[in-house]
């Protein structure tokens, strides 16, 4: 034994090694596991720390784009994506914004009304007069776009008439050297019935030398003179908006015979008729004399309300009262307009942000010339083509009334068209009465708002 400790003693060394091996192969189970256990732990946070990124690098993503559908996609989601998104969106809505701005622009064309001392609102005292004032300014408008635009009716029956009388006095003493037709014979007859004929060609061509196309205020929905004492501010408005629409029509046959020197070279070389087929709600007959619409009864809207009611049928709402001060309006530009396709092929219908007004055209046009018409409708103005009616129209016919259309076949075309109003420009200059028909804020209010 005490050889044992003499030999411990002198390797203490060895026999303390021997300890810690002892001691760690014992050990050894329990600190492998505890190892093990902490990098299986470290490892498995690892893991779902990249299960999270990778998650992130997936997120769902739908971007709302103005005008456009949704668009989805994924990605990060950062402070970098969302100012980029700010950003696009901003500019998007910029966009947006200017163009509404030019679409208003557009459709308005920088116009107002003839008489602005009756819109919205005339003054009370001027109730029982203001339609006088303002029927002979709209009339001095058709007057003015017809002069400005060089349309006009073939010459005046009676100025012909006379002149013929002028000439054929003047054959008769001049060339046949007699005193009367009485003494002609049938061969001077002749010669006499043929110079009047050429004589009376030549006025007719010298008058459509001076137009553009054929156009008198008869043929236009112009309103006739006002009879009653008081007439409702909406039918004094409905005048001022037929007035526009026949511009825009009138206009955009300018556009289409640009560059033609008269009549004979025009595309459109007549207006038959232009009507307005639709109504305003308290304007029923506001087009006073105004014809049917040949589109009646064929499956095409005829003369209607413009909230697409039977004209004057039931359900027509009673004109509000008058004599009420304007309510505050607002109109809404984001909301989206409906659409229904059960009317039209368009499927455009009035609404809280438009008005759809429909126009009947019936016009002697160039028959190879015809699209030229129609694009110069839609370059005009927001104006669509639901309808076409075609037939030959008969030049020498035409002739014999004075007006000559030149060579080229023509045709009698019936045009359906389909004109759109902005009411962000036209609800400011409509009545109380109109707007609350309609039910565009800032109708009939209270006195003492607005």
């Amino acid at each position: 034994m005490n050889k044992i400790l003499q030999w411990v003693r002198g390797n203490w060394v060895i026999v303390a090694c021997g300890g810690v091996i002892v001691v760690t192969l014992g050990l050894a189970p329990w600190f492998s596991g505890a190892i093990e256990s902490s990098v299986q732990k470290t490892a498995e946070e690892r893991a779902r720390k990249v299960t999270e990124i990778a998650g992130f690098e997936r997120t769902s993503v739908q971007l709302d784009v103005p005008g456009q559908e949704p668009r989805a996609g994924s990605g990060v989601v950062n402070a970098s994506l969302l100012e980029q998104y700010r950003s696009a969106s901003t500019k998007l809505q910029a966009d947006a914004e200017a163009v509404r701005g030019l679409a208003v622009e557009h459709n308005r064309k920088g116009r107002g009304v003839v008489s602005p001392e009756a819109f919205p609102q005339p003054p009370k005292s001027q109730r029982e007069t203001i339609q006088f004032e303002v029927h002979a300014k709209v009339v001095k408008a058709y007057a003015d776009l017809l002069a400005r635009l060089r349309a006009g009716g073939p010459p005046a029956p009676d100025a012909v008439g006379a002149e013929l009388e002028r000439r054929e006095a003047q054959f008769i003493t001049n060339t046949i050297r007699k005193r009367s037709r009485a003494e002609l014979d049938a061969r001077e007859l002749a010669d006499l019935d043929a110079e009047l004929l050429k004589t009376r060609l030549v006025r007719y061509g010298e008058r459509a030398r001076e137009l553009s196309f054929y156009a008198s205020p008869e043929v236009l929905d112009v309103p006739g003179e006002p009879t009653r004492t008081q007439v409702a501010t909406s039918m004094l408005f409905d005048w001022q908006w037929r007035f526009w629409m026949t511009e825009d029509v009138l206009e955009a046959i300018a556009i289409a015979n640009a560059g033609a020197a008269s009549v004979v070279e025009s595309p459109v070389k007549r207006v038959v008729q232009l009507m307005v087929l639709d109504e305003l709600p308290g304007a029923r007959g506001g087009g006073e004399g105004s014809p049917g619409s040949g589109f009646t009864g064929d499956g095409v809207p005829g003369r209607r309300g413009i909230d697409g009611s039977d004209a004057g049928g039931e359900g027509s709402p009673p004109p509000p009262s008058e004599d009420a001060a304007l309510g505050p309006m607002t109109i809404d530009a984001s909301v989206e307009a409906p659409l229904d396709f059960a009317r039209s092929f368009t499927g455009r219908v009035s609404n809280s942000i438009y008005d759809v007004r429909l126009v009947e055209l019936v016009a002697v046009v160039s028959t190879a010339k015809l699209p030229r018409l129609f694009d110069a409708l839609a370059r005009r103005n927001f104006m669509t083509v639901l309808d076409v009616k075609l037939r030959p129209a008969d030049a020498f016919d035409a002739a014999g009334q004075g007006y000559i259309y030149g060579t080229d076949p023509v045709s009698e075309v019936t045009l359906l068209i389909e004109t759109v109003w902005l009411r962000e420009w036209t609800a400011p200059f409509m009545p109380g009465d109109l707007r609350a028909a309609l039910g565009i804020g800032g109708g009939i209010a209270p006195m003492g708002e607005g």
